[in-house]
């Protein structure tokens, strides 16, 4: 994760004790940006509160999401040289830290805030769903399981059809009405 921590902070000494199982994660994990103990110490407490405040703002909120997924992202980058790419997970870690980061920053005073969120999260849900279609479309998804998306969309796009013949039919009825 990125450390929020600001270069020219007064630092304070801290003396404690943890397991040593942790220590040992600590001292062995790596951490963007630290290389010391005390560095990825600082870095863990800075994530910590970031996670416990949350992120008030939008784009704060989704670069802290997107360091969240951010080990995920490499590994998956790692393996593409081997074994391609997936179209499918490039598309739902797109939008997966966007949603989340909508819902850690609302600020939901008011109706009218509701209405903005559930809007938000409307238009970002649809379009995950819409890139998700758009791999059913071909006999292979670009996906490490070329069927995942038609494995597991029917239910959705049963209900699509239904809503097309629906509107479909409410549009006929109202040219001959």
């Amino acid at each position: 994760m990125n450390s929020p921590i600001k270069i020219n902070t007064t630092m304070v000494p801290v003396s404690g004790r943890i397991p040593e199982d942790l220590y040992q994660w600590l001292s062995t994990t790596p951490l963007e940006g630290a290389t010391t103990v005390s560095d990825k110490l600082r870095v863990a407490v800075a994530t910590l509160k970031r996670l416990q405040d949350g992120d008030a703002d939008y784009n704060g909120a989704l670069a802290m999401h997107r360091d969240l997924v951010g080990n995920a992202r490499r590994q998956l980058a790692e393996m593409e040289p081997r074994h391609g790419h997936s179209e499918v997970l490039s598309t739902i870690m797109e939008h997966a830290p966007a949603i989340s980061a909508a819902l850690t920053s609302a600020q939901i005073k008011s109706l009218p805030d509701a209405i903005k969120l559930e809007d938000q999260l409307t238009q970002r849900s649809l379009q995950l769903a819409e890139g998700l279609l758009r791999q059913a479309i071909t006999r292979q998804a670009r996906a490490y399981d070329g069927q995942v998306v038609i494995k597991n969309a029917q239910s959705l796009i049963e209900l699509a059809q239904m809503i097309y013949n629906n509107s479909t039919r409410a549009n006929q009825g109202g040219l001959n009405g």
